[in-house]
């Protein structure tokens, strides 16, 4: 598990800097999305890293 999500996760960041680690590099959309599946991430939090993810069925 990616360091930044486990860090979203417990509240150590906030999902703008998630958001720069992912432009970096440092994170990918990738991680999140496993981050999410696992149920360590909301559905909120995604989209305000990426505004372009849509509510899943």
């Amino acid at each position: 598990m990616n360091y930044w999500v486990i860090a979203l996760y417990f509240q150590w960041v906030t999902p703008g800097l998630v958001k720069q680690a992912v432009e970096l590099g440092d994170c990918s959309m990738e991680d999140l999305n496993e981050g999410y599946e696992q149920r360590m991430l909301t559905l909120e939090q995604l989209q305000e890293i990426e505004p372009s993810i849509k509510a899943r069925e």
